[in-house]
């Protein structure tokens, strides 16, 4: 058995629940990898404070009772302990693994750092949805100590990570572009499909793909994060978001969109990591492709990564994920490799 706490049950969150209710009904010859695998969650964060059922808080209740816009402490049956995990492990509840999950603070790494360094002060691993913690404190937390598993904070259920790892091991990277950042590019799309952008960035909303502020979205902010933890993990270098040049895409017209499709090129709001004299460069911004770059192929609910390489040749990947619930199975498989 592997007890979780779960800090943030927003739309990872509650997907995460979801999933983790429905582990063991995959049918057929080819269940999931963590079938059989007794995922128990004992505490539970979100804004409205934390709850805790050392015999387990049934996720399916939980995920429903969030979907339907009700607060954590007044689901039925558990108890309140506080409102962070450091009030749950003050109150004497065992787990054996931190989800942290919930809103992001750029500026001090917020709630979500602090619930880290508890659970890590306490000898608990942590597999992380939010990244801001992990783009303040890089070192810290992938430092001595309990592991830190993100795969879901670069590009959801892309193991991004993992492929420029495994693709460097013989190869060096000359230039590295990704469109990770499934919002703008979204937003992009119905904008060319005629869209407003008021309109368009209330369809991502609904969708449950933008935040009610999509701000951190649309000016470039999550993907300059995504962009600082592929640099760490994967380049030898210890970047931070300041070193980022970044430009947002709510500057880009309807007009913009066309005129380069008219020219056989897409607009994609790009991350770009380039080696130089001095280091890497990594930039975020709109930038212009031709048709058959695999960025400028991506459909409106894709996001896409590619590897230029000097004797490995061009890897390039894609997902495609109209929801978040690819990013939440990105959690669940950290979870799992952690827990195996």
């Amino acid at each position: 058995m592997t007890r979780l706490a779960i800090s943030g049950l927003g739309a990872i969150g509650g997907n995460l629940l979801h999933l983790i209710a429905t582990l063991d009904d995959s049918p057929g010859p080819d269940p999931r990898g963590g079938r059989g695998l007794d995922l128990r969650v004992v505490a539970a964060v979100d804004s409205s404070g934390a709850i805790v059922d050392a015999g387990g808080i049934d996720p399916a209740a939980l995920a429903a009772h969030k979907a339907a816009g009700g607060r954590a402490v007044d689901l039925p049956g558990v108890t309140v302990a506080g409102g962070t995990i450091a009030d749950v492990l003050a109150a004497g509840v065992e787990f054996d693994m931190l989800i942290e999950a919930g809103p992001g603070d750029l500026e001090t790494g917020g709630a979500g750092l602090v619930a880290v360094r508890a659970a890590r002060s306490a000898g608990i691993p942590v597999v992380l949805a939010a990244k801001a913690p992990l783009v303040l404190a890089w070192d810290e937390l992938t430092g001595p100590g309990p592991a830190v598993a993100y795969s879901a904070c670069v590009g959801g259920a892309l193991p991004t990570v993992t492929l420029l790892r495994a693709t460097l091991t013989s190869a060096r990277a000359t230039r590295i572009e990704a469109a990770l950042n499934g919002t703008s590019v979204y937003v992009l799309s119905l904008i060319e499909d005629g869209l407003s952008p008021a309109d368009a960035v209330a369809r991502a909303q609904a969708t449950g793909i933008a935040e009610p502020d999509p701000s951190f979205d649309l000016d470039g902010w999550d993907a300059a994060c995504k962009l600082v933890i592929l640099a760490n993990a994967t380049l030898g270098t210890r970047a931070r978001l300041s070193d980022v040049d970044r430009t947002g895409i709510t500057g880009v017209t309807r007009d913009d969109l066309l005129r380069a499709r008219a020219a056989g090129r897409r607009i994609v709001p790009l991350a770009t990591a380039v080696p130089g004299v001095d280091g890497w460069h990594l930039t975020v911004a709109p930038a212009e492709l031709p048709l058959d770059h695999p960025l400028a192929r991506m459909d409106a609910e894709e996001m896409g990564i590619v590897v230029h390489t000097d004797v490995a040749g061009r890897l390039s990947a894609t997902t495609r994920e109209p929801d978040a619930i690819p990013s939440a199975a990105a959690v669940l498989r950290d979870i799992i490799t952690l827990a195996g």
